[in-house]
């Protein structure tokens, strides 16, 4: 058995560099915000960011200039709107983006997953993305001759995501809305994860259908209560949704925006400084009611 913990600021120092291809989890919830933080925090940057659907988390990265490069099917605050802070780093030209579909991003993590070079889809065919996205590409289908289109696969350096809990070795449990975690962290290189608890591997071995994640590439298993805040965590906590809804209004707000990273990110040396200083209130009201 190998001990992979280690805290995030190790493991973001160890395992992501500058111009590395990230894929983020979460899919409404488990959203790795505390590993987020942390490569904010540490300045890594020119970083190409991969998801299906973007959270805030995404506005993070780009706000604090370490994203170069964004390839997405949708970005934005979930249940809000599409994203200020992404489309104004577009327009300015500061960020690259790769606009696709939810499905061809699926298609392309799990090219990447599966080991293949593409995978043949009729998805894109047509529409205003058709032509626009370099590497999907039209092809003729050898058993029915027709056009199609290949959405090439995608291999993220490194994948970065939140769970409920692992054991010391890496074998990562995780439950509720997946989405395209599982595809997106199997098509990494490698993966860092932060989780809620630490288990025992005899504890893990008792359910063993909720083991999502491959041990063999997960690298760094970091220890961090409430890491996926303000996103919820099935089970554990629930969604800050006042904190969404002030980021839809606040982060049209240049000098906002800088307050929100100095007071979540640089203010403090991790993650647990941050999350301590939260209301205690604030914590309560968040535990997982079950419903």
């Amino acid at each position: 058995m190998v001990n992979k913990i280690m805290t995030a600021k190790q493991a973001v120092k160890k395992y992501i560099n500058n111009s590395d291809m990230v894929f983020v989890g979460g899919f409404g919830h488990a959203i790795p915000f505390a590993i987020a933080q942390e490569i904010v925090r540490q300045k890594i940057c020119q970083l190409h960011l991969v998801k299906t659907g973007a959270d805030i988390v995404f506005d993070m990265l780009v706000a604090s200039g370490c994203a170069q490069s964004l390839t997405c099917g949708w970005y934005g605050n979930p249940g809000i709107g599409v994203s200020y802070i992404i489309s104004q780093a577009v327009a300015s030209g500061k960020l690259k983006l790769t606009e696709s579909t939810n499905f061809s991003m699926m298609l392309r993590l799990h090219a990447g997953k599966l080991g293949i070079p593409f995978i043949p889809s009729p998805i894109l065919s047509d529409g205003d993305l058709a032509d626009s996205i370099s590497e999907v590409k039209s092809i003729i289908c050898p058993f029915s001759n027709t056009k199609i289109k290949a959405h090439g696969a995608l291999n993220p350096d490194v994948a970065i995501v939140h769970a409920q809990r692992s054991d010391i070795n890496g074998n990562v449990q995780l439950w509720g809305s997946i989405g395209d975690t599982l595809d997106g962290c199997e098509a990494s290189k490698k993966i860092i994860c932060s989780v809620e608890e630490i288990c025992e591997q005899d504890e893990i071995l008792l359910s063993p259908h909720l083991t999502k994640l491959p041990a063999h590439k997960v690298v760094a298993v970091i220890k961090q209560p409430f890491g996926a805040y303000p996103s919820y965590l099935h089970g554990f906590y629930q969604r800050d949704e006042k904190y969404y809804e002030n980021h839809s209004t606040n982060s049209k707000d240049t000098s906002k925006v800088q307050e929100w990273l100095e007071s979540v990110v640089f203010r403090h040396h991790d993650f647990d400084s941050y999350i301590q200083s939260l209301p205690d209130e604030l914590i309560r009201e968040l535990k997982w009611s079950g419903t």
